[in-house]
């Protein structure tokens, strides 16, 4: 957009005034252009789009509607803190939000008392436009109210952000990123002393701090130059960076004597952080064969060979995937932007053109979440298990999204597992409680939820793409070791516990109508749940909102009084159906969309023939009639979807 010329407070107020669909957006839009502290860039963008909506132009309504979603409302902390489209408005990611929002966190801190400023707050930022800049922006408010913060000298990933907050002490954590998200979107998420994500009553408390700030000019900021000579913007050491890699070594279940390292390596950052920590982590473990896709291997916030950066999508896969046939490599990996999700593909030219067709690319196999989280927690369970470190204590964590095999997979180990609410923030929350209480009958190994995420340790507090990264290529060297491949162990997995296929659906419901949607539709659900899904009845909801689980009597729903849900109050429904399928929906926490989750088992009849090809025979017909299954529900969802106004 082109700057407009200055103009009079008062001939912006008119022209507002001129716009009756923006009356409610009145004061927060005038708010913006007046406030004393905004930059003439900033102004400019709302007033080029007012000129626009008061002229006579074709994209005069347009305007008037964008106009509208900057300031309907106030851009809203989510699952993974502020997350929105830059721009200008108080509903987009911008200096000015990123500094009321810091602002806050620095009142919350004082108020802590104590050594809680000085400990100071640890600031990451990835490779998306304007990264560093918002970073420089909180670390400089941090440093106008007497809190030190500590600055990544360049790019860093979000799981060193997490080590970093614990290693240095620090009370809080900044990661400016987007995470998986299309390049006009950025984001800020908040963390606590223990290297998580917050939750209460840390989320509410910085919440309430930021609503008290009532104008944009309440936030204070101390120039750069300043914040470093008083020793309040500080640079991370790099032996802090030097001992999260040392951590990483802890995750090792195989040294070179039991699963070769001769296993040769793609991988894509998908223009992020990821290049530089996954070679270093590899190298660490003896992979020395590892190829990053070039065109991939820098970081880029314009992501200019991706339509996103989001490895849980197959086509974000398909130049590391065309480099691997190429070279022949036994497996590709990529993580997003801020390397906190994996995703992995492996070489297996027969379930390529088999049981896996339809997640394959000429010899190679998408494996989604939940797949590499069971297969992980195999090869975790089965490795300490072989080598006698398997304890009574060790526990596994899932989300409440997340597929069920996962939980067959520890019962047959004789591991407990545990589930939270989606997010990691409240997987960690879960290791931090038993922390507080001092117990020490859990030992976490391993947690995991749907949507490509990994946290293989307590040693950070958040997912880790580098550290499943590591994990996962020494799973496929140990299994070449034993002639095997991730998809052929998923089979025997399945012909153990019945074949499992999971699907996500996106709803996208932008802007404020689509906000509204939503609330009908979860609403709409709510009240009145459907009978039945794709010809198998739902024979129980959980709803995670009003805390109630509602058993099917006749036609009806009837509070289950002998069960109900202890978990924290979160905006999701649950239907559990005849067959044994599960469908879970709810508001995403960082997108404009409402995500419905659907998992499907499939018994496999059991064989009385004591061939192994027998019960692989039988998991890939039970895996097939799995994923008709899956599509028909997906088929069905998006029909009564549609059917709600």
């Amino acid at each position: 957009m082109n700057p407009t010329p200055s103009r009079s407070d008062a001939a912006v107020e008119a022209q507002v005034a001129s716009l009756p669909g923006l009356a409610d957006c009145r004061l927060a839009l005038l708010s913006w252009v007046t406030a004393p502290g905004m930059t003439t860039e900033e102004r400019d963008e709302i007033r080029t789009l007012l000129d626009v909506a008061t002229g006579a132009s074709s994209t005069a309504s347009n305007a008037l509607a964008e106009l509208r979603d900057r300031f309907y409302r106030e851009i809203e902390f989510g699952t993974g803190g502020l997350r929105g489209v830059t721009g200008s408005g108080n509903n987009r990611m911008n200096a000015p939000v990123i500094r009321r929002a810091t602002q806050g966190l620095a009142n919350y801190i004082l108020k802590q008392g104590g050594s809680a400023a000085h400990r100071g707050v640890a600031i990451a930022y990835d490779s998306r436009l304007r990264s560093r800049e918002f970073a420089l922006e909180a670390a400089c408010v941090l440093a106008a109210n007497g809190i030190r913060s500590f600055v990544f000298d360049t790019v860093q990933t979000t799981p060193c952000l997490s080590w970093t907050v614990r290693t240095l002490g620090c009370i809080s954590g900044l990661c400016l990123t987007a995470s998986h998200n299309p390049q006009e979107y950025h984001g800020y998420k908040v963390y606590w002393e223990d290297g998580a994500q917050i939750i209460p009553p840390q989320d509410a408390g910085i919440l309430q701090e930021v609503f008290r700030l009532t104008t944009w000019e309440a936030a204070q900021v101390l120039p750069e130059a300043d914040a470093r000579a008083r020793g309040l913007l500080c640079r991370v050491p790099e032996t802090v960076i030097d001992a999260y890699y040392e951590a990483l070594d802890g995750l090792r279940i195989h040294d070179a004597s039991t699963a070769s390292r001769d296993v040769r390596i793609v991988y894509t950052p998908l223009h992020g952080t990821g290049a530089i920590p996954a070679r270093r982590a590899l190298t660490r473990w003896g992979f020395h064969d590892l190829h990053i896709v070039p065109e991939q291997e820098h970081p880029d916030g314009r992501f200019p060979t991706v339509r996103k950066p989001n490895p849980e999508e197959f086509e974000a896969l398909s130049m590391a995937i065309a480099l691997a046939g190429r070279i022949n490599a036994d497996c590709a990996l990529a993580t997003d932007p801020d390397s906190d999700r994996l995703a992995l593909v492996v070489k297996d030219p027969a379930a390529a053109r088999g049981p896996f067709q339809s997640q394959s690319q000429g010899d190679y196999v998408f494996l989604n979440g939940n797949q590499t989280g069971a297969l992980l927690i195999d090869h975790i369970l089965s490795g300490l298990q072989e080598r006698g470190r398997l304890r009574p204590e060790d526990v596994i964590v899932k989300t409440i999204v997340t597929s069920e095999l996962h939980r067959l997979i520890c019962a047959s180990h004789g591991v407990r597992l545990f589930e939270t609410l989606t997010g990691f923030k409240w997987i960690a929350g879960l290791v931090r409680s038993w922390e507080e209480a001092g117990e020490t009958g859990n030992r976490f190994l391993f947690g995991t939820e749907e949507s490509f995420g990994y946290m293989p340790g307590t040693y950070v507090r958040d997912k880790d793409g580098i550290g499943a990264l590591c994990q996962a290529v020494e799973m496929v060297a140990a299994l070449r070791t034993r002639g095997s491949t991730a998809p052929a162990r998923l089979l025997e997995l399945f012909s153990l516990h019945g074949a499992w296929q999971e699907d996500l659906l996106n709803f996208d419901l932008v802007g404020e109508e689509g906000a509204l949607r939503i609330g009908r539709l979860m609403q709409a659900f709510r009240l009145s749940p459907p009978q039945a899904f794709a010809g198998s009845s739902v024979v129980c909801v959980r709803d995670y909102k009003l805390r109630e689980v509602l058993l099917r009597e006749g036609r009806s729903f009837i509070a289950c009084k002998k069960e109900s849900i202890t978990l924290p109050v979160s905006d999701v429904l649950q239907f559990e159906l005849e067959d044994g399928s599960r469908l879970s929906m709810r508001p995403s926490g960082t997108e404009p969309k409402l995500k419905v989750y659907v998992s499907v088992r499939t018994p496999v009849t059991p064989v009385t023939s004591a061939s192994p090809a027998s019960a692989v025979s039988g998991a890939e017909s039970a895996y097939a009639e799995t994923c008709r299954r899956v599509r028909a529900l997906r088929m069905e969802v998006a029909a009564l979807m549609e059917a709600i106004p």
